[in-house]
């Protein structure tokens, strides 16, 4: 009997799980520190952290977003951010506000993070050590998932608990006894449920068909799904909905807020997919084809696992149609852990793929991170076939090297992708270098400062409002945020206003926009300027492509 074939792996296991289990937190770290500022799609849960932490504006209710959103995520965010902030401002360590802002992503990426060990542990467990290896490897080699990881997005804060839910299921197909098995398919089905009903609506895409196709293979039933539904989904209502209508009802006669009722107010993420989904609100931020998801956004988040999902899929898709032969012959997909594992996570997972694709491709607005459910299941996928090509046993074994020269290739593709990627997201942050550019503009005690949408929508944050005397007492008698800069200054974030109107411009000393050559025919002094990325283009010659940079903001001061 021919030995198996040698393994990747070197001999000491707990040195390599812990190398493994570092890296979720080492590569999401590096994101933070090297892009630390925030698109304004992370305000919401931002900003509502920081009010959790100070206590004082509440800037929902003046700025309250294009729709509500439960607060319940970002007040656990603040409440578990308190005691480290307090701490740290106390030693001395954090000095600004916008180091309270690194701390609040650094835990939420510390989520991340031990989910993710937790879901690479399971498939360890199920699937074996290589499984392991290729699943960290390949879906942290990746730019989207690590990169976003760390940032307050509704969809990036469901992440750990969506990761942790898969990871229960996977787990539950090994477990000892019926009894935890059950136990642990139970609380997948609760946490997945309120977190659809809390945090992403969509999620019921990925939920409900994992709960069908549960009780088709006879590892739950009905009743049980139903329960555990039920608990979910109005047990995390019964505690959200007196938090989100009490905090969102003072915000309700503000002429930007979307609703007009207060019963709106005790489910926001329902009232929110009505808002956009039903009365087609979000078709106003584009349209995109039918096709979008699949001829676009899951080729750009898996890179090179693209082609390693691909393989796998059409592997175990002709196994269906009675090509056992092309299996045997090609990946022993029916001799491997690795490759039976295909087979089971599309029997369990397959129809909440189809139903999230299928479901969100019908409405016409659509971003990459709708379908971010589904994403740890083919990142899983390209990783048991990886897995699987690396091992190919005879009579496949003389395609091994050849099978590990193209996964070893697909994981430098992935690489290189992200590092590409990397460099031109850290520097699209303009709005987030503002605060730096103040300090040397010479503001004086008092002065108001405006800020028009842009640099609000590209990294200009309560926290980086680093002169604002705001702020309350915050939680308890230690702040979590440290003293503000002197001098004071007045920050404005009035939107639609008139520049032409000379009575309100009056009032203000600096301004900082992107929209700088009406102002400086008017008399404003451009004092400071912040730079970025223009775009990525062809540049001269053949086959050449430059990144373009240049002014994206000026700081302008009333001469």
């Amino acid at each position: 009997m021919p030995a198996p074939p040698p393994s990747p792996l070197p001999p000491n296991r707990k040195s390599l799980t812990l190398l493994l289990s570092s890296l979720p937190f080492l590569i999401t770290f590096t994101h933070i520190f090297l892009s630390p500022y925030t698109k304004v799609e992370e305000s919401f849960t931002l900003h509502a952290v920081h009010d959790v932490l100070a206590y004082g504006f509440w800037d929902h209710i003046t700025f309250p977003g294009a729709v509500p959103r439960s607060f319940l995520p970002p007040i656990l965010l603040g409440l578990i951010t308190y005691p480290f902030s307090a701490l740290f401002v106390a030693l001395g360590v954090i000095k600004t506000k916008i180091g309270v802002q690194l701390l609040i992503r650094l835990i939420l990426a510390s989520f991340f993070s031990l989910s993710f060990n937790h879901l690479a542990a399971s498939l360890q467990i199920v699937y074996g050590t290589p499984s392991r290896v290729w699943f960290t490897l390949l879906s942290l080699g990746t730019f989207h998932t690590s990169y976003y990881a760390g940032r307050t997005l509704p969809n990036f804060t469901a992440l750990p608990g969506v990761l942790w839910s898969i990871s229960q299921v996977i787990r539950s197909e090994s477990s000892p006894t019926a009894k935890e098995g059950q136990t642990q398919l139970r609380n997948a089905i609760i946490i997945l449920t309120a977190l659809a009903t809390i945090v992403r609506l969509e999620l019921a895409l990925f939920v409900l068909p994992l709960a069908l196709s549960l009780v088709v293979l006879q590892r739950a039933t009905i009743g049980q799904v139903i329960q555990w539904g039920l608990i979910g989904g109005f047990g995390s209502l019964a505690i959200t909905s007196p938090i989100d209508y009490t905090l969102w009802l003072p915000a309700l006669s503000h002429p930007d807020f979307p609703f007009n009722s207060p019963s709106q107010l005790l489910w926001p993420e329902l009232s929110s997919i009505i808002y956009n989904a039903l009365e087609g609100h979000s078709e106003e931020w584009g349209i995109m084809p039918f096709h979008y998801y699949f001829t676009n956004s899951i080729p750009k988040l898996l890179v090179g696992n693209f082609a390693l999902v691909g393989l796998a899929g059409g592997l175990w898709a002709s196994a269906r149609v009675g090509g056992q032969k092309l299996m045997r012959q090609v990946g022993c997909w029916d001799k491997s852990r690795a490759g039976r594992g295909v087979g089971r996570l599309l029997t369990v997972w397959g129809l909440s793929i189809s139903s999230v694709l299928v479901g969100l491709s019908a409405l016409g607005h659509k971003e990459w991170r709708f379908i971010l459910p589904i994403l740890p299941i083919l990142h899983i996928i390209s990783a048991l076939s990886a897995s699987n090509l690396w091992s190919l046993p005879p009579p496949s074994s003389y395609l091994r090297p050849l099978a590990r020269l193209a996964v070893l290739g697909l994981l430098a593709v992935n690489l290189l992708a992200t590092g590409v990627m990397t460099f031109l997201s850290v520097n699209n942050y303009p709005g987030g270098e503002v605060w730096q550019a103040l300090e040397a503009a010479g503001v004086a005690e008092g002065e108001k400062i405006w800020f028009p949408s842009y640099p609000l929508q590209t990294g200009a944050t309560l926290f980086t409002f680093t002169h604002d005397h705001a702020a309350g007492q915050g939680l308890a008698f230690w702040p979590a945020l440290p003293a503000a800069e002197e001098p004071r200054w007045v920050y404005d974030k009035s939107e639609g206003v008139n520049l032409s109107n000379s009575e309100w411009m009056d009032g203000v000393d600096f301004v900082v926009t992107g929209d700088w050559a009406g102002l400086t025919e008017d008399g404003w002094e451009m004092v400071a300027e912040v730079g970025g990325l223009e775009g990525v283009g062809k540049a001269p010659g053949q086959y050449k492509v430059e990144a373009r940079w240049g002014r994206k903001l000026a700081i302008l001061k009333k001469d």
